[in-house]
């Protein structure tokens, strides 16, 4: 019998049965059968000899260092080559990236499974320590024999979503439970559901969605497939055309083993959002750079205050910074912490500094995105706010065309270019050092950022000798300035495109 007619009366007659096809919770053994219905519902028994082969193209919303804390968002965009194979779970990709002003970027191929990732490098497939199949999520032929393989998974119940009664199973991954929604009248999956701990909202609500299905040689395929981060839209995949081949077609999809278990095992968190111990770079006897891979800020004492340039990673480097203030400028002093740019990483410091009582200086346009920030509730695992919630209260000072401080010996200033709009720089009038937030970040090539930034000096009527940014080590103004000299005829420009395609999950 056709399987497109097999699904179609096999549906029917689970339809039928509606709530009782099912107890509202069920053993281990309900979840396994329900779970190979659904193997079987798409076809992957019948094709699992052979190899799944397809191009998609995937979007990925820039909501955290999008030009605006609100949509519209610019996506990052991949376009993929890939091949799955529905019997042992691993996918091959060969992925080219578009960004604002750059791409396509060289291809890459990965081999990949639910718990390890190889990049192929001279022909060789190499595990990359830590890495996580990110987008493995989308593809819910992947899902679905995961699950499949899972031990924990049990019945939870029925629940109607998207208009339907969906059987919904649970499982624990890393300790956080998912969810798998599959239609009670095909089997189909509808939905992976979790929970992901984030570096600056505590906890998000992540719901894959899978939609618009297709057949393909016999078996059924999503052609699109959806990540939904807190209810909007973060990731988009569209599928090209979908072909069965045989496994003698597709090239090599054998993962090498795994490395031994380390004692130390390497991180998952991306190198940028680390909170590597920070060194201290020394600007003047009274300011400072804080310095890891991943970010650079700046504090400097004025009066009786500490300035702190910047706030980026989270509450670990907070606490860092803070230990290197205290041991840079013994004795107390109130903290005042400027944000220049509303990034997700460059701000995820500021709670922690909102729990010790710090004055927040910023754009006056930030006020909304960092109250959203700050009034946050961290419930998976709290931090030091959240346990000082009835406590602390942002203390907030709005920045418009310029703000000075402590008679003068601090200048804040609108970047105002427009790629740097709602972006401020900060001048130390005498150590003649400029902070330049996150807008100048190399001198390889002249950048429309750096551009920018110069234009805002100049507007200012100010002459700095020495400059830093979050990316820029401390660097002679002389040279930004030099680097803006078109080193070609045809003076290209970069876009705005400076942005360091960070992952903010």
């Amino acid at each position: 019998m056709n399987r497109r007619i097999k699904t179609a009366l096999l549906g029917v007659l689970l339809f039928l049965a509606g709530s009782t096809c099912f107890a509202q919770t069920g053993s281990a053994n309900d979840a396994r059968a329900i779970i190979k219905h659904a193997v079987g519902a798409v076809g992957i028994p019948d094709v699992e000899t052979k190899t799944l082969h397809f191009r998609d193209v995937i979007g990925n919303v820039q909501d955290f260092q999008s030009d605006r804390t609100y949509p519209p968002y610019f996506s990052g965009q991949v376009t993929r080559e890939v091949w799955f194979d529905p019997h042992a779970g691993i996918e091959r990709a060969t992925a080219q990236s578009y960004f604002p002003g750059s791409g396509p970027t060289p291809p890459s191929t990965s081999i990949s499974n639910e718990k390890l990732v190889a990049g192929i490098r001279d022909s060789k497939a190499v595990i990359v320590p830590g890495a996580k199949p990110m987008m493995r999520r989308l593809n819910a032929w992947a899902v679905l024999l995961d699950w499949q393989n899972s031990p924990d998974v049990s019945v939870v119940g029925k629940e109607v979503y998207r208009d339907y009664p969906r059987t919904v199973l649970s499982r624990k991954v890393n300790g956080l439970e998912e969810r798998l929604y599959l239609d009670v009248k095909t089997g189909f999956p509808v939905k992976v559901d979790t929970w992901e701990s984030h570096y600056l909202w505590g906890q998000v609500h992540v719901e894959y969605i899978y939609s618009t299905w297709v057949e393909a040689g016999g078996a059924f395929v999503p052609g699109s497939s959806f990540c939904m981060v807190d209810g909007e839209t973060n990731m988009t995949r569209t599928m090209g055309t979908i072909e069965i081949k045989e496994k003698s077609e597709a090239p090599d999809m054998i993962l090498p083993d795994p490395p031994p278990a380390s004692a130390n095992p390497p991180s998952s968190v991306p190198l940028f959002l680390q909170p590597l111990p920070p060194k201290t770079i020394k600007v003047s006897d009274n300011t400072y750079l804080l310095s890891n891979p991943g970010y650079t800020e700046t504090i400097t004492l004025v009066g009786n205050k500490v300035y702190m340039l910047d706030a980026t990673q989270g509450e670990a480097r907070a606490k860092q910074d803070e230990a290197l203030i205290h041991q840079l400028f013994p004795g107390k002093h109130e903290i005042v912490v400027v944000i220049t740019d509303l990034a997700w990483p460059h701000v995820a410091g500021i709670r922690y500094w909102v729990s010790t009582g710090a004055t927040i200086v910023s754009h006056r346009a930030s006020k909304e995105f960092l109250t959203k920030v700050i009034d946050r509730k961290w419930t998976v695992a709290p931090d030091e706010l959240e346990k000082n919630r009835g406590k602390a209260k942002m203390k907030f000072v709005a920045v418009g065309d310029q703000y000075t401080a402590e008679n003068g010996k601090i200048k804040l200033y609108p970047i105002d270019g427009i790629g740097s709009e709602v972006a401020l720089m900060a001048f130390l009038p005498e150590d003649k050092f400029l902070w330049a937030s996150d807008y100048v970040q190399t001198l390889r090539e002249p950048t429309m950022y750096a551009s920018e930034v110069i234009a805002a000096a100049t507007r200012a009527g100010i002459q700095p000798e020495q400059i830093a940014a979050e990316h820029l080590p401390l660097t002679q103004w002389k040279a930004v300035i030099d680097a803006q000299k078109p080193k070609n005829k045809s003076g290209t420009l970069s876009a705005s495109g400076n942005h360091h395609q960070e992952s903010d999950r």
